[in-house]
């Protein structure tokens, strides 16, 4: 668009300029053939000449033919126009051509003239350089131009100063929305333009249904997972006390099955109803967080742990920090990650399962590591095993796929981060779960 609308301004200015200078070339053509004429063939004076050129500022070139092309007076040198000369005088005829390597502008003039010494038609050329009138026309140009810069830079500037208060409030809105975490579902309070107070009011009604669904959904699990864990802990009892009593090998093999679909049942419903009763919004939030010694937190858990399973090959160790770990959160949410991290190692752990939970001070952060000595998790899978309800291809034990992604969660909502690490010597894994930017403090 701007390079059409420059040509435009050039094809005019050059179409302007050119149409004035050569009005003025015809006014020179008819003062020099009546000079000429009058004094019977004389050359122009000097001074007229000078006169001529000046008015212009260009410089003036003419001639003067008599009938049958014959020269009178003028610059014999002078390019003669090569085409028709119309038959009717006083017609001018402009064309261009280069004389004494200049570039000019030529019109070649015919009249009758019936005098006594000159009797038949009589043709006067003029011929004017072209820089002035090329120099008029870039400066022209050039205004265009300038004056196309000045229109388009306002515009540009009126658009963005538009588009920038236009969209101001969006960006309110935009930054609002960003700030919040996935799981606030609050309403927008920030005072909006009638443009987009709609958007914001249908925004705010669809994070209400939002919030209901959300709610609906949870106390569904909730409530079957609570209904499930009473049947299921009768059936798994009952099974296991006839799979003490049995004798048959046939009718052994069967309860065993039955036995271990009804544990992976009850872990399915247990982690489910953990999910549930831990996210933030059944709490309102982290609201009720105060102030957890991850040491204390992380012996209760581990002696926990360690009265359920005596008698078995299981080895819970816990390292303490050297000082105090305090942090702000929820001790009910920091125990159940503690609890799945512990119980994840169990499950899928070796037969001689060592187990080692470690509190460290790194300047402002808490770290909470969990390591064991089981088969690990080949670093290409660490970045999904973390989402809900996966289990990799060959895994023991009778987990759902629900034990990081609780721990996961968790370790968000405290603004902690999640990082998966080969266990000792290479061997296991090892869940680091560091908490940032939180005052530590010590004795």
């Amino acid at each position: 668009m701007s390079a059409a609308m420059v040509t435009e301004a050039y094809v005019s200015a050059r179409s302007l300029v050119g149409e004035i200078h050569d009005k003025q070339l015809v006014s020179t053509a008819l003062g020099i053939s009546e000079y000429v004429v009058g004094s019977t063939g004389d050359l122009l004076p000097t001074d007229i000449l000078a006169l001529m050129t000046s008015s212009s500022g260009e410089r003036i070139y003419y001639r003067v033919t008599g009938p049958d092309r014959s020269f009178l007076t003028g610059h014999v040198d002078l390019p003669m126009f090569s085409g028709s000369i119309p038959e009717e005088g006083g017609v001018p005829v402009f064309f261009d051509a280069v004389y004494r390597g200049e570039k000019i502008r030529l019109v070649s003039l015919s009249m009758l003239v019936a005098e006594r010494d000159i009797n038949g038609w009589v043709t006067v050329q003029v011929a004017q350089t072209r820089e002035v009138r090329d120099r008029l026309t870039r400066e022209a140009v050039v205004r265009a131009i300038l004056r196309l810069s000045i229109t388009i830079g306002l515009a540009v500037f009126c658009a963005w100063i538009g588009i920038t208060r236009g969209l101001a409030p969006l960006e309110v809105l935009g930054g609002a929305i960003k700030r919040r975490s996935y799981d606030d579902l609050r309403k927008i309070r920030h005072e909006m333009p009638a443009e987009i107070s709609d958007v914001v009011n249908e925004l705010n009604r669809l994070l209400e249904r939002l919030k209901d669904s959300i709610k609906a959904s949870q106390a569904f699990i909730s409530n079957a997972a609570h209904q499930l864990r009473t049947p299921l802990a009768e059936i798994q009892a009952q099974s296991e006390l006839a799979l003490r009593e049995v004798r048959d090998a046939s009718d052994r093999d069967n309860l065993e099955k039955i036995v271990e679909s009804t544990r992976k049942s009850t872990r399915l419903a247990n982690q489910l109803l953990s999910l549930a009763t831990v996210r933030p919004e059944t709490r309102g939030g982290l609201t009720d967080a105060k102030q957890v010694d991850l040491n204390d937190l992380a012996a209760r858990v581990v002696l926990d742990w360690v009265q359920r399973q005596k008698g078995k090959s299981t080895d819970i160790g816990l390292e303490k920090s050297a000082s105090p770990a305090l942090i702000h959160g929820d001790p009910v949410f920091l125990q159940e990650l503690v609890n799945n991290l512990i119980d994840n190692a169990i499950e899928y752990g070796l037969e001689d399962v060592r187990i080692t939970v470690r509190i460290s001070v790194d300047h402002a952060t808490a770290i909470l590591e969990v390591e064991d000595n089981g088969p690990g998790i080949p670093l290409p899978d660490r970045a999904q095993v973390v989402d809900r309800f996966v289990r990799l291809p060959g895994s023991k034990g009778s987990g759902c796929g629900l034990g990081l992604s609780i721990v996961r969660e968790i370790a968000e909502w405290h603004n902690a981060g999640i990082s998966l690490h080969d266990g000792p010597q290479g061997t296991g894994l090892c869940v680091r779960i560091a908490f940032p930017d939180i005052r530590i403090t010590g004795n």
